[in-house]
């Protein structure tokens, strides 16, 4: 069945691959719930997730991911406009939160502009950088906070968000 909806995820994403997807923008404070005291909660499960809930229509039902050992692996499902969500539990990505979106021929400059607005969730105080060529958005001096990489292929992105915090 996982090979199924890979090879018709893969399809999809192939037939939009002459579309350029300009990610929707994130708005950092649509995210931040703020408490009976007036202190803000940055905390929010799942975010991309949240997001992608909020700005997109699912076209596909979540597909839970085989256990690996122990139990719940995560699910992956895909969105309109070429968008595949996976969420991962599994092995070591327990110890952070791992989201990927993989976005079929996005267009770069919304997909860095995603990335540095998502960051401001997890308390962006000026520590994450940009490496040389715009793949690795982290913190510079391994302290705390949002990783993200980008890997990009033919036709679609791959963007891992993970949180250090």
């Amino acid at each position: 069945m996982k090979k199924l909806f890979l090879v018709l995820s893969l399809c999809f994403t192939a037939a939009l691959a002459a579309q350029e997807v300009t990610l929707k923008p994130f708005d950092p404070a649509a995210y931040v719930a703020i408490d009976s005291e007036g202190n803000e909660n940055r905390t929010v499960k799942n975010l991309v997730y949240t997001y992608l809930i909020d700005n997109y229509k699912a076209i596909s039902e979540k597909e839970i991911l085989p256990p690996n050992g122990g139990g719940d692996c995560g699910f992956t499902q895909t969105f309109e406009n070429g968008i595949v969500y996976t969420k991962r539990n599994c092995g070591d990505a327990a110890l952070a939160t791992g989201e990927v979106l993989t976005i079929a021929n996005p267009n770069r400059e919304s997909v860095l502009l995603w990335v540095e607005a998502v960051n401001k969730i997890f308390g962006d105080y000026g520590q994450n950088h940009w490496n040389f060529d715009l793949t690795e958005y982290r913190p510079t001096d391994n302290i705390l906070g949002g990783f993200f990489t980008i890997k990009r292929d033919t036709d679609y992105t791959t963007v891992l968000v993970m949180s250090g915090c």
